[in-house]
């Protein structure tokens, strides 16, 4: 059966976390409801085989460590996958599924482990080797680089995120009366994610994320951080700005509006599903003591996809070596790319709450940073410096001499010292 096949191509005995069904019903007062099923991957396969046939069924390729389907619940990434509605750009399925063998074999996408028909178009999958939670920002990178890719053909950018819901094959899709099914499948290929960031990110460590090309003395300048991507960097300032909240117990007035702007943008650089990443930032902002209105926020909700599509293009578009100028126009509406300076003046950061943050920092909290960790680094596993522990062992060879009888002129030419040098240490024994 197809829904066996398909589920047994995306999880195995490896597979941990909870797998949602999502089941829309008939419509009930003018709207669908919907019935949503948890389940472990020994269950899957007979709860799928019970909505063989049913319209309107979808399950999420990725598993949750909760049974609430979440970006940031998310146990294990299982596959890359790619929502191509085909038929929007004027394209047939075959023709699509041809054009996307030929991006394949040109080297702009890895060639996809399964395609399914899902009714008005195609789903693609790239099955992968399971990674927690902590591989998002790859996960999420290369995601965007395929979605660029394909965006041509109809990919949607909404069905990017890591909690998404698709189509499951052997159901009907309601919308157009036709049966989703598996049109191609490889049992044998089996990506690693660090494979394909490294083949198709061209990915280093301490990459360059941000590339700048100047027509007059610079030509190719590169902002670099050695410790951040684009996309990871955007997920800490998202947590170091929960952490600000935290600290000010939620009294946010006078800077309501900026952190509401800035969390609704860095988190819909994962969450990007518009009814989810709404949902998100509401619960954000009624956190408050003194929440916006939420005609506010939905103000602010309506600018953040066109943002995330400028972000997109930029950074994807590096990865498919166009070159890329980073303006102040791009910097005011291509995206939102604040400087640090900007944002501690912004939202009011203290010297004191940026000691709490990971990435919101001024000159002066990252000196003081940069000096601790080369006082650490000056220090031994006994916590001591290269100094320190010299005149310790100095010490010990000298209280060795004085056992063996020699005087401080002996012993100062012993260990190459002056004589003044040994009695001082001595007074230290």
């Amino acid at each position: 059966m197809q829904m066996t096949e398909f589920c047994d191509h995306l999880y195995d005995d490896t597979t941990d976390g909870y797998i949602q069904i999502m089941k829309l019903n008939d419509e009930h007062n003018g709207e669908k409801t919907i019935k949503i099923y948890n389940t472990k991957n020994e269950g899957l396969r007979d709860i799928v085989e019970e909505f063989h046939n049913n319209e309107d069924v979808f399950l999420a390729p990725n598993t949750m460590y909760l049974p609430k389907r979440r970006v940031e619940n998310i146990r294990q990434f299982r596959s890359l996958f790619q929502d191509i509605d085909c038929e929007s750009k004027g394209y047939e399925k075959a023709e699509t599924v041809y054009m996307i063998w030929i991006l394949y074999h040109e080297g702009k996408i890895p060639k996809p482990t399964m395609v399914t028909d899902s009714g008005r178009g195609i789903h693609l999958y790239w099955r992968i080797e399971n990674a927690p939670y902590g591989a998002l920002n790859t996960w999420q990178e290369l995601q965007d680089y395929i979605y660029y890719n394909l965006k041509h053909l109809g990919a949607d950018r909404q069905a990017t995120d890591g909690a998404r819901v698709l189509r499951l094959p052997g159901t009907i899709n309601s919308k157009c009366d036709i049966d989703c099914k598996v049109l191609y499948i490889d049992n044998e290929t089996e990506y690693s994610m660090y494979q394909l960031r490294e083949d198709y990110l061209h990915y280093k460590q301490k990459a360059h994320q941000l590339q700048m090309q100047q027509t007059k003395k610079i030509d190719n300048k590169v902002i670099s951080n050695r410790f951040f991507t684009s996309y990871s960097l955007h997920m800490e300032r998202a947590n170091d700005l929960e952490t600000l909240c935290r600290l000010r117990k939620y009294e946010m007035t006078g800077y309501r509006n900026m952190a509401v702007h800035c969390y609704a943008y860095w988190k819909g650089i994962y969450v990007r599903d518009s009814y989810e990443l709404e949902n998100v930032v509401i619960e954000f902002n009624n956190s408050f003591t003194d929440p916006m209105k939420e005609s506010e926020v939905q103000a602010i909700l309506r600018c953040i996809p066109k943002a995330i599509d400028k972000f997109i293009a930029y950074e994807q578009g590096i990865r498919s070596g166009e070159g890329k100028r980073v303006s102040k126009g791009m910097r005011d509406k291509e995206g939102y790319w604040y400087k640090n300076e900007t944002l501690i003046d912004r939202l009011g950061i203290t010297i004191k709450e940026q000691k709490k943050m990971k990435t919101i920092i001024g000159t002066e909290e990252k000196y003081y940073r940069n000096n601790e960790k080369r006082r650490v680094k000056r220090r031994n596993e006994d916590g001591l410096t290269k100094r320190e522990q010299e005149k310790i062992e100095r010490l010990e060879i000298i209280k060795n001499l004085i056992e063996k009888g020699l005087n401080q002129s002996r012993i100062a030419k012993e260990i190459g010292i002056s004589r003044q040098a040994v009695s001082k240490l001595i007074k230290e024994l």
